[in-house]
């Protein structure tokens, strides 16, 4: 097939079988339902179907019709869906499931934040570029570090599994990428992820002056909160741990 790849789509596409075949590995895939985003042309998609218990296939190109529903006919435990995977209601899926995919550049943040809010998820594995991956995996006080790290490693284990040359996609990005796998560790907690965008919410303020403006607190009510748990009054968001943005989430009181 001779596909037009689509910018507007984040469309790049991976042909060497054996990244492919060891993502698959790495994913842990067998004897369980999968959704997979961004099946493309279905390369990684082959791969799936053949240790997947069910696989559901979210491609949001309708041009990719023809070889997609090829695929299809040959496995009973695929069913291609030609939809945009940010318009699908994932809370409606009765079994748990593992998510896969080489998602578009594009809007890789509001995919994750959308899979985060979903707890009947057993992993993530995704194809991302390395930026964004580096951000899931930051530490305090790196530039990457912002509040996507923090509401990530609340919520699961992070683990870097492959980086991938640019060289190896179809057509070439500017960037290289990694493979990012996600691990649930405990069930979305959505006052503690809006407390962490909120201390991020202009980083170069102080977490006091930020905090009193979003949360409209007293000033000295957040200095006192922090003096207690032995915090610097004129730190930064980006200078806290994970246990730091809880210890104050606590002390604030907010539920």
């Amino acid at each position: 097939m001779n596909h037009q790849f689509k910018k507007k789509f984040g469309q790049n596409f991976i042909r060497d079988e054996n990244l492919l075949k060891k993502i698959v590995s790495l994913s842990n895939l067998n004897d369980q339902d999968v959704v997979e985003i961004g099946p493309g042309m279905g390369a990684l998609t082959k791969h799936i179907v053949e240790v997947a218990a069910s696989l559901k296939a979210f491609e949001i190109d309708p041009a990719l019709k023809p070889t997609l529903d090829e695929l299809q006919k040959k496995h009973s435990n695929l069913k291609i869906i030609y939809q945009d995977i940010l318009t699908v209601d994932l809370h409606t899926f009765k079994k748990p499931f593992h998510v896969i995919g080489n998602i578009p550049y594009n809007i890789t943040t509001p995919i994750i934040f959308k899979l985060s809010e979903v707890d009947e998820i057993k992993s993530i594995t995704l194809m991302m570029q390395e930026e964004v991956g580096n951000r899931l995996l930051a530490l305090p006080n790196t530039k990457e570090y912002n509040a996507l790290s923090v509401i990530l490693q609340h919520q699961y284990k992070v683990e870097k599994l492959i980086k991938v040359n640019k060289k190896m996609f179809y057509p070439v990005p500017k960037i290289d990428s990694v493979v990012i796998k996600m691990t649930p560790q405990k069930a979305t907690d959505p006052v503690f992820n809006e407390f962490v965008k909120k201390c991020f919410k202009q980083k170069r303020k102080t977490l006091v002056n930020n905090l009193s403006k979003q949360l409209n607190i007293d000033k000295n009510s957040i200095q006192e909160a922090l003096k207690k748990l032995g915090v610097d009054e004129n730190i930064r968001a980006e200078a806290l741990n994970l246990h730091n943005f809880l210890d104050i989430q606590e002390a604030l009181k907010l539920k």
